[in-house]
């Protein structure tokens, strides 16, 4: 007999007590929920426009949102609760400690958390059975004021640009070098270089007829394939007249690409190549899944009360990687071999059987968690088994859970760092997240410690330079010639001067290369010039993977430590190229 596993164990344990307690029905109480949703409808790059969310996508968004609301905070009927709605969530004011809202920096993410919220959490007066007052906030004279726009509810906002360190939780691809230098990689592959061949041809006549007046003829290719989709999608939702240039079987080839694309350069745990690893590729997914696991282990450390709910918002790579990690990508489930739609969430569900209308916290044992897939603003919630279960195990229990995805994720910014070899502003710093006491400096960093010491040397050997020119005086005073010297000694002229050497060790080893410190301009792949998507890459503050070539910092450029880290914590990651501070030997 095959023996049986944890889940399977626990599962037939929850159905025996159910059996032996007939007078008690088990219900599924929902405690946290964790949700990373993909922006709405925006303005492509492609166009000569801001990117910014459109009103079709703000729509989605609060559908979104009130879909959510629906299912885990409004209370049905006469003060009824579904079984998956939040324990002690508030049904109609929000409460910014029951709700953590984290997005990226860029408009068409922001915007949509802020539609989503208007859904999940609607204008007071619109969703609380009369009219809402709150009478701390009333005037001295008695007047009751509510907020304007008929109780407009304002929600609290996290975001996070890439000088941000918890940016690598929610985008952890954007800044990551080495995931940048394995999608050049990707494209410049036998395998990729064949595959531009083959769709050449479909790409130029894709161009002729719908691409010409948003993208050069040379960058109409799979190099761009995302770009090309997204602009296309956006097309087929504005513009009514684009099915009279093109067929809508030509737009699901562009987005079959596309999917491909970002699958390969994101999802593809399974081939790994000199620099495109699993581990490099799917960076995204593993900074998520950190994410999710800090979020859950939050609400058992405070027994539900915080992080109840977890919400993210941002593009569609990190949700691509996730997936693939947990083992969903894979023939029976198309969904997650493309990209989200728009306005797509994953959900996971932390939750327990209980047998009482108004149950207590559990154990951590008696955790479970369930994962949902809403795939666009017309699906319902829809759950998958995750880590290669079959389809009668979707919920796991909670410390399989975090067993299962603790193998996979990162448990530190460090880590981050160095797998991407990022020279990020809170990487230079030597910022060390979740290091042990141990491991923290008890003194000054190296970094202040080698310009204390350089200091110090510079001033003795000011000081022996000042005795010397002194003594040499005395003894000029005392003998002093006055033929110029040098190798003609006497008949050396005056117009006749020493050769000079300059000393390497106090020269610049590089001049600074101001195409070095950014990567704005296109790449040149396999003929075809790469669009560059939303990706933040070339600045300053992320950095470049790292060459012999790199520029070295001068003291107004040295990093500074990020706010968020230990003062006490070493630096553990030094970038210079200067040689050390050395006494002359010679005189």
């Amino acid at each position: 007999m095959p023996a049986l596993s944890y889940s399977h164990a626990v599962a037939i344990l929850a159905a025996s007590h159910a059996a032996l307690v007939p007078a008690q029905s088990l219900r599924e109480q929902t405690w946290g929920v964790f949700a990373y949703t993909v922006h709405g409808d925006s303005v492509p790059q492609a166009l000569p426009r801001p990117q910014m969310l459109t009103p079709y996508g703000a729509s989605e968004l609060h559908a979104a949102g009130s879909a959510f609301r629906d299912r885990y905070v409004a209370l049905h009927g006469s003060g009824g609760r579904p079984s998956t709605r939040i324990e002690s969530i508030s049904p109609y004011l929000l409460k910014s400690e029951d709700i953590k809202v984290v997005t990226t920096d860029d408009q068409p993410a922001v915007a949509s958390a802020q539609a989503f919220m208007q859904g999940l959490y609607p204008p007071l007066n619109a969703s609380f059975p009369g009219k809402y007052n709150d009478p701390t906030f009333d005037l001295a004279n008695g007047s009751a004021m509510t907020f304007p726009l008929n109780g407009y509810q304002y929600p609290r906002i996290t975001t996070v640009n890439p000088m941000d360190p918890r940016s690598i939780t929610v985008d952890g691809q954007a800044a990551c070098p080495m995931h940048q230098a394995a999608n050049s990689e990707y494209l410049s592959s036998p395998d990729t270089h064949e595959l531009i061949q083959e769709s050449a041809a479909f790409y130029n006549t894709l161009w002729g007829s719908a691409l010409s007046g948003a993208f050069e003829e040379s960058s109409a290719s799979y190099v761009n394939a995302r770009e090309i989709s997204e602009f296309l999608d956006y097309q087929l939702a504005h513009n009514k007249t684009l099915l009279n240039h093109i067929g809508a079987d030509s737009i699901g080839h562009a987005r079959a690409f596309a999917d491909r694309y970002v699958h390969d350069t994101n999802g593809n745990i399974s081939t790994s190549s000199a620099i495109g690893t699993a581990k490099v590729r799917s960076i995204a997914g593993r900074t998520l899944a950190s994410r999710i696991l800090a979020a859950f282990d939050t609400n058992v450390q405070f027994r539900g009360t915080d992080g109840m709910m977890h919400l993210v918002f941002g593009g569609y790579e990190p949700v691509v990687a996730l997936t693939s990690l947990l083992q969903l990508a894979s023939p029976q489930h198309g969904n997650f071999q493309s990209r989200p739609v728009r306005g797509a969430s994953i959900v996971f569900e932390l939750y327990s059987l209980e047998g009482n209308d108004y149950p207590t916290y559990p154990k951590p044992s008696d955790l479970f968690v369930r994962f949902y897939l809403r795939n666009g603003t017309d699906s319902g919630f829809q759950s998958y088994p995750l880590f290669g279960n079959g389809p009668s195990n979707e919920a796991i229990p909670y410390n399989e859970f975090r067993e299962e995805m603790s193998d996979f994720s990162l448990g530190s910014t460090k880590e981050w760092c160095l797998q991407c070899n990022s020279d990020a502003v809170f990487c230079s710093s030597g910022s060390r997240q979740g290091g042990s006491g141990s491991e923290r400096c008890r003194g000054l960093r190296p970094a202040v410690a080698g310009v204390v010491g350089g200091v110090i040397t510079i001033v003795a050997l000011g000081v022996f330079l000042i005795i010397g020119f002194l003594i040499q005086g005395f003894r000029k005073n005392r003998t002093r010639n006055l033929n110029l010297g040098g190798f003609k000694g006497n008949s050396k002229m005056a117009s006749d001067s020493d050769v000079v050497f300059n000393s390497s060790e106090f020269d610049n080893v590089k001049t600074d290369d101001p195409q070095q410190l950014g990567s704005n301009n296109p790449y040149h792949v396999n003929g075809a010039t790469i669009v560059h998507g939303h990706e933040r890459v070339g600045s300053w503050e992320m950095g470049q993977p790292k060459t012999d070539d790199a520029p070295s910092r001068t003291e107004d450029q040295a990093p500074r430590l990020s706010p968020f880290d230990d003062e006490f914590r070493e630096e553990w990651q030094n970038h210079t190229v200067s040689k050390p501070v050395v006494a002359r030997e010679n005189v």
